[in-house]
């Protein structure tokens, strides 16, 4: 099935070039699954969406990740929140657009956000889940996981997100990441996702 193109506005562009100039490809490559999956579950929901703010928000969502922007002390997604929330005001995105984004940012490693009433923020978790541990991926319409794949290939991203959560975890041990590997198997979980990386 064609993909559709990603939102061409000035503030999804933005978002972009941000993403890319920090992040390795297989991080980049990661947040564009992220919003292919997260827009895919809202159509098959018949959920109406802003496209716009689940772009941005999937491709920063990471972004804390990066050498560029990691924290020493912030868990990496609300620091990445906050990051967001900052390069939006000072590009002078509407305030609802900016709230969206942060609170997508900042709760998609929550396991609740899944049930979270606005669709956008509930996306992001959708899609991360999808990409990273191969959630729901009963749910995607039938050629879209491999023609999402085709485009955005994974090139290694199952070692390269172990890598970066472990290290956030020794870093972090109180934040939600650290609880997840502790507590959740989140490292089996990456490991036992379906994709051949």
């Amino acid at each position: 099935m064609p993909l559709s193109s990603f939102p061409d506005s000035p503030l999804a562009r933005a978002a972009d070039q941000m993403l890319c100039a920090a992040s390795p490809p297989t991080l980049v490559a990661h947040c564009h699954r992220t919003y292919r999956f997260g827009s895919a579950f809202l159509e098959g929901q018949r959920r109406a969406f802003d496209a716009e703010a689940l772009f941005i928000a999937s491709a920063l969502h990471d972004l804390a990740l990066t050498e560029a922007y990691d924290d020493p002390q912030t868990p990496f997604e609300l620091h990445g929140a906050r990051l967001a929330e900052q390069e939006l005001h000072s590009r002078g995105a509407r305030p609802d657009l900016v709230g969206l984004v942060r609170d997508a940012i900042a709760l998609h490693m929550e396991i609740t956000t899944a049930d979270d009433p606005r669709p956008e923020v509930a996306a992001v978790h959708l899609g991360a889940a999808a990409d990273v541990m191969g959630l729901r991926l009963d749910q995607l319409p039938p050629g879209l996981l491999t023609d999402v794949l085709e485009l955005h290939p994974r090139q290694g991203f199952a070692a390269f997100v172990t890598d970066a959560v472990r290290r956030q975890a020794a870093a972090k041990p109180d934040s939600r990441i650290a609880l997840l590997i502790r507590h959740a198997g989140f490292l089996d979980l990456i490991a036992a996702a379906p994709f051949e990386d």
